[in-house]
């Protein structure tokens, strides 16, 4: 289990290394038209994979192990061609990309949406390093065909850019139906019974998962547009360097809730499911810690020589921070245990709870403080959506205890029919 989490961890850094790499080589080869329209085309397949999740990605790693294959599988490749066809015919009338590039957006959510049902797939099954091998050749392939674009053959332009995505996109399509080979081998027949179950749970689940994610999205960025509306894009700019330094400490929490959940959805046993998420959270709260206070006693000269001098107070601003920080590393990993054991709801009501106090001390403490009230506002935030997970985890760690309490005391009050006396023995 400790190699998958470094592996996953190794891979998740690489990740978050590439997409810097790939806006440095965008800001300086194409500038800042060029960045847009890239952040253009990759937030509007965001948004599309968040609406091709609500069937199959955000429920079908919890499904698996419970139900056939070919139930789970087909209708999730249905609803993402469904979505994808239904953006085909919006995108055009609707301002959330450069019309130009619509067919392309539509093309690489298309993919990467089937990836991530693969990649699924490989989690629920337990296939880890096959899955961070996914993830690592996607981003690989894309850093590697953009570099070539624009140093060696002098591609400069957006279109390099796409070229490069395509190819990522597609060899970690290709690789990961590959990967699954096996499961489609067992393909069979079921009933009609068990598709129509399948296919509720399926939407059920994911309903609950997207509006956790919607709501967590709104969540962590809101705060970007509150600072926008008073002090304007410069303070964005700034308290995002500090947001992005501070949530990288989120990838050792991710990592090691990736391996937790795939342990999780394939265990029957619930007390083993509650030890393993105790474990991990004491685990990634001392590494966070770690990092947190490395992070905060780095100098604001390292910071700005990073950066540039307009970029000052990050240290400051990361202070601020850091308790929501570890307050979310706590609902990340307590979250993962109820999305892994079927009750997405607990980690929607989290994050509904935590956008709530976004919304009112947001409107309070940013126009007041600035940075340093976002970052106050954020801590706030995270610390209600731990706390909502915390009350729930609890909860059930007590019933759990409780039963098993009731059902030992059951059996040493039960009468022995052996024909031994057990006061005599």
């Amino acid at each position: 289990m400790l190699r998958n989490i470094v592996f996953t961890v190794f891979t998740r850094f690489f990740i978050a290394a590439s997409s810097l790499a790939v806006a440095i080589l965008i800001s300086n080869y194409l500038g800042a038209s060029g960045r847009g329209e890239q952040s253009l085309i990759i937030t509007s397949v965001s948004f599309i994979i968040v609406i091709t999740s609500v069937i199959g990605t955000s429920s079908i790693s919890y499904l698996l192990p419970r139900h056939p294959f070919s139930v789970l599988i087909i209708p999730s490749y249905i609803w993402v061609v469904l979505i994808i066809l239904l953006c085909v015919v919006m995108l055009p009338f609707m301002d959330i990309a450069p019309q130009e590039y619509i067919t392309d957006v539509c093309v690489l959510s298309l993919m990467l949406s089937v990836t991530n049902i693969n990649l699924t797939v490989l989690i629920s099954r337990q296939r880890i390093n096959a899955a961070n091998f996914l993830n690592f050749i996607q981003s690989f392939l894309t850093i590697l065909i953009l570099v070539l674009s624009f140093i060696l053959f002098h591609n400069l332009g957006i279109e390099a850019y796409l070229f490069a995505l395509y190819i990522g996109y597609g060899t970690a399509l290709l690789v990961s139906f590959i990967f699954i080979k096996n499961d489609f081998a067992g393909f069979r027949h079921e009933p009609l019974n068990a598709w129509k179950e399948a296919m509720k749970k399926l939407a059920t689940l994911g309903v609950y998962n997207q509006i956790a994610a919607f709501t967590q999205i709104m969540n962590l960025r809101l705060s970007y547009y509150i600072l926008n509306a008073y002090f304007g894009t410069e303070e964005v700019g700034i308290y995002s360097n500090a947001v992005s330094i501070a949530e990288s400490i989120w990838l050792i929490g991710r990592s090691i809730a990736t391996v937790q959940h795939s342990r999780i959805v394939n265990s029957r046993d619930t007390n083993f499911s509650l030890t393993l998420t105790s474990q991990m959270n004491k685990l990634n709260l001392a590494v966070s810690t770690a990092l947190i206070v490395i992070l905060v006693c780095i100098p604001e000269s390292w910071y700005m020589f990073l950066f540039g001098d307009e970029f000052t107070n990050i240290n400051r601003i990361i202070r601020t921070l850091g308790p929501g920080i570890l307050f979310f590393g706590i609902f990340l990993i307590l979250g993962y245990y109820f999305s892994s054991t079927g009750r997405p709801y607990v980690n929607a009501v989290a994050n509904i709870g935590g956008l709530i106090i976004t919304l009112v001390f947001g409107f309070i403490l940013i126009p007041a403080y600035d940075c340093y009230g976002a970052g106050i506002t954020a801590s706030l935030s995270y610390g209600v959506m731990a706390l909502i997970v915390m009350i729930f985890y609890f909860c059930e760690k007590r019933k759990i205890h409780t039963a098993s309490s009731v059902h030992r005391s059951s059996d040493l009050s039960s009468p022995d029919f052996s024909g031994n006396d057990p006061a005599i023995v």
